[in-house]
Parts: structure tokens; sequence; C-alpha cells
């Protein structure tokens, strides 16, 4: 049967994409603007062959049918793009039309402008070979592929030391993260090979796994351990969030916002294929492990959340704590084996979570990237009486920061809903992490609420007003129109979410 390379075309174009704009710096020289512009056309092409995918198919009214295919997957690259990958797919190339577009402006004065857009390409490219990958080595490439374009990324801005230092503990994190889920696929591999036969293969791993449970169970823990450690690292789970707050803080906001909205979620995707397809057998391992982790994760980021001066650092630790509560809902699908139907209601409230977190995320860090260039400083201080001087910043900032609250009827509200209500449907000890997500949400309330203040209530200098340059405005606008949709059309996301959890648990 012929491989249906065709469903890679998304990816393809982005790759093209960078590889194009990297030739074409030799010839652009003043006009840098025209390559981001060139970059948001890649990602628009790239998202309406997602969106077609999906199943407007819009390609059927032009006497097209491209994805009509038996079988998603990719066998000989070891790649699946099954509905759980569309999904990410549309989460990745949201984020980077909406990076893409703020920085045509805010990077307009640093130099190498190719190699910004060509790495940001090659970045989203890389998260989403990570959705769709089938194999523990194809994972972990993937992984290395958009962590590696990352890195230059974090160090772009190379006359800001903060940048330098960034990047720095970024590469240090990350290399060892990489040398522990090394060693955790080594342990795997290891395992299936004294049962079934040595592979790497997810699917097949999974059964191996369960055949040899009862005789290489230690091996099989201390593997659990180091995959939940490595891959805990990329989403920023307890303890391995540390290197979260500087480098925010430290990398061009406009990158902050790719990693919080997308380089993270891309670790959710793996997180996923790791615990919900290959471990999913051996879920008494990990389980209970990852919902006390959970709860430890969402309570640390909200409650170191609440001493920060540094709005970066603020929504950095308002990030971890986002993850504490994505992780709500792999944990409760670890009863996939028992109750898939319970399992692919957790998995759609993870996704539509993880869709909802990249808009607010994205666009908060855009907002703050946009105030920064204006002239706006990044302490919580510098944004008083903010209202006056742009009220779209202003009011923008507002209703994402109410919407990361869980403030109804902002899309936030309905996210955490679907989240909370999994672990209460899953009964027993799972009821805990609804408590502790209700418990938290209304912890982050304070802290939101001082950033709002600050804008609305406190006096500030007064000062010229701010006008918002056009890119950076269509980048927020983005976020926006996407909090809105995904609130408008939560019936039909959420129903997407849950046969994208049936990929999981057929």
């Amino acid at each position: 049967m012929t491989e249906p390379y065709f469903l890679l075309l998304p990816v393809i174009v982005l790759i093209v994409g960078a590889f194009i704009n990297l030739a074409l710096g030799f010839v652009v020289k003043k006009n840098v603007a025209a390559l981001g512009y060139l970059s948001l056309a890649w990602l628009a092409i790239s998202l309406l062959l997602t969106v077609d995918m999906m199943g407007v198919s819009w390609s059927s009214l032009i006497g097209l049918d491209l994805w009509n295919v038996s079988s998603p997957l990719i066998e000989n690259f070891h790649l699946k793009v099954d509905k759980l990958a569309m999904f990410f797919f549309l989460v990745f190339n949201v984020v980077g039309l909406m990076v893409v577009s703020a920085s045509i402006t805010t990077i307009a004065k640093e130099k190498n402008h190719p190699e910004y857009y060509a790495l940001t390409l090659l970045s989203i490219s890389g998260m989403m070979l990570i959705a769709c990958a089938t194999d523990l080595i194809v994972l972990y490439l993937a992984f290395e592929f958009a962590s590696i374009s990352m890195y230059g990324l974090v160090a772009f801005a190379k006359k800001d030391e903060r940048s330098t230092e960034a990047a720095l503990k970024f590469f240090l994190m990350g290399a060892v993260s990489s040398a522990v889920i090394l060693f955790g696929i080594s342990l795997i591999y290891g395992v299936s090979g004294m049962t079934t036969g040595a592979t790497t293969d997810l699917a097949s791993l999974k059964l191996a796994l369960d055949a040899g449970l009862a005789t290489f169970h230690p091996t099989i823990l201390l593997a659990v351990i180091l995959l939940l450690a490595g891959f805990g690292f990329k989403i920023t789970m307890f303890p391995f969030h540390m290197w979260a707050p500087d480098v925010y803080e430290g990398s061009p906001t406009t990158i902050t916002a790719l990693i919080a909205a997308g380089s993270k979620k891309a670790g959710f995707a793996a997180y996923m294929k790791i615990f919900l397809v290959m471990l999913l057998l051996v879920r008494m391992d990990w389980a209970m492990i990852l919902g006390l982790l959970a709860i430890v994760t969402m309570t640390v980021g909200n409650v170191l959340a609440i001493s920060q001066t540094n709005i970066k650092r603020l929504l950095a630790y308002s990030s971890i704590a986002q993850a504490g509560y994505i992780l709500i809902g792999i944990t409760v699908a670890s009863l996939g084996s028992t109750n898939p139907d319970l399992a692919r209601y957790a998995v759609s409230g993870s996704l539509y979570h993880i869709l909802t977190h990249s808009l607010m995320a994205g666009g908060a860090f855009i907002i703050v990237a946009a105030a920064s260039h204006l002239g706006v400083g990044e302490k919580i201080s510098d944004y008083r009486g903010l209202w006056k001087r742009s009220p779209f910043l202003s009011l923008s900032l507002t209703l994402i920061l109410l919407s990361l609250a869980g403030i109804p009827p902002l899309v936030g509200f309905f996210s955490k809903f679907f989240l909370f209500s999994s672990a209460v449907d899953a009964g027993d000890w799972f009821i805990w992490l609804a408590v502790a997500g209700v418990l938290n949400s209304a912890i982050s309330v304070y802290y939101y609420f001082r950033i709002v203040k600050a804008m609305y209530v406190l006096e500030g200098e007064e000062e010229a007003r701010i006008t918002v340059p056009g890119p950076v405005f269509a980048s927020i606008m983005i976020a926006l129109a996407g909090i809105a949709i995904a609130a408008i059309l939560v019936g039909p996301i959420f129903d997407f979410g849950v046969a994208a959890g049936g990929t999981l648990f057929p």
C-alpha cells in the first residue's frame, strides 16, 4: 500500500518555507519585514491544510479529496497523522501566527531576521512531528529538532545579558533532560527485548511491558520515573520547573510566548503518547505519582506567583500552575484500560485546556512584548494607569487574565470545568484533583487581579497615549478571536477532542 506522505504537507510546508526564508535572506537586505510576512504565509498555508484535514474539507470543493485515506499511518517514518496530531497541528500553527506577526514589529531593530524566522518555523515543524510520532526514537529526535531551534531563539537578543543567560540555562537543563529521557528509553527497550522482542514502537511496547510487568517491575518503575522526570522538564512540572521563570524572563518576549504556548504543549503531546499509550497497562506505577505531582505543580505555581513583581515571571509561574491543571486530565485518562469513555472525556478536557491556554498565554506574553516595545516596563508597577495610555492593551490583557483565572463565562472556565468534572466522575482519590484545582483557581484570582488593579485603579505617571503597531494588533486579535471562537464552539471543539482521545482509547 502506498504511504500517504501528503498527510505531512502541513509540516513540509513549514520546513521548506524555513529554508526559502534563509535563501531570501541573501536577497532581502533592508525590507526584512517581508520575511516576517512570508513566514505568516507559510503558517497560513499549513493552517489551511490542517483545517481541511480536520473535516472542513475545503479541498473537496475544488474537486480534490486529499485526506480520504484508509490509514493515517506513515509506517516508513513511524508517524501517524490522526485526529490527535491534527489537534496539535492546529494549536502550533495558530501560536506560530501570533508569534511571527508580533515579531515583525518587536524584533525590527535586531539583526539576523532570516535566521529568526527560519528557526521559528523549524521549531514549530518539530513540535508537529512530536504530535504524530509513533516510535520512541522518532519522538526523541523530533523533540531535539524542536529544542535545538528553540535554544537559538532564546539567545536571539545577543546584546542582552539576560537573553544569553536564559539560553545557557535552557540549553543545560534541556541537555540533562534529554539524557534522562534517553536512559529511560534504553531501559524500556531492554525490557521489551526480554519479553516479546526489542522494539521502540509505542503500540508494541504497550503489549511488551504488559507481558513483562510481573518479572521486570522494578526496571519498568525506574524507567517510568526517568521518563516522568525527563519530559517533566518539557512541561515545567514540579520539581523540574525551576528553569522556567528565569528563561521566560530573559528570553525575547515573543519567544517566551512560543515556549509557553507552543513548546510546552508539545511536551504534553509526548506525555499522552508515553503514558496513555506505551505505559497504559502499567497504570498503577505512575497514575498516583502523576496525580500528586499535578497537585503540587499547580499549588507551587500559584503560590509563588503571588510574590512576583515582574509580570513575565508572574506569567511564568501561572503557566506552571496551568500545567498542573492539564495533568489532571492525563491522570484521569490512566483509567483508559477500564473506563475508555471517561478516559476519552478526560483527554478531551486536557486538549481543550491546551488549546485555550495556548491562546491565553500566547496572547498575554505578546501583550507584554508590545507594552515593553512601546516603552512600558516589565514590572507590575509599570502597568499603573495603563488603561489611559492604551485602552486596547489594557482591555485585552484583562480579558485574558480573567479567562486564565477561570471566571465564567470566559473560555478558561469551560476548560477547567471539563478537567475538574472528569476527576469527579472518576471518583476515589481522583476527586482530590478536582478539589485542588478549584482551590488553586481561587488562589490565582488574587495575583491576576493585581495586574488588573494596577492597570485600572492605581494612578500612573501621565504619559502620552500608546499606538499599537499593526502587526502586533493583528497578533493580539488572533489570540482574542481564538479565545472567543473556542468559547462559542465549545461543543464541537470538545467533541473533536473526544474523537482525538479515541485514537488513544479505541
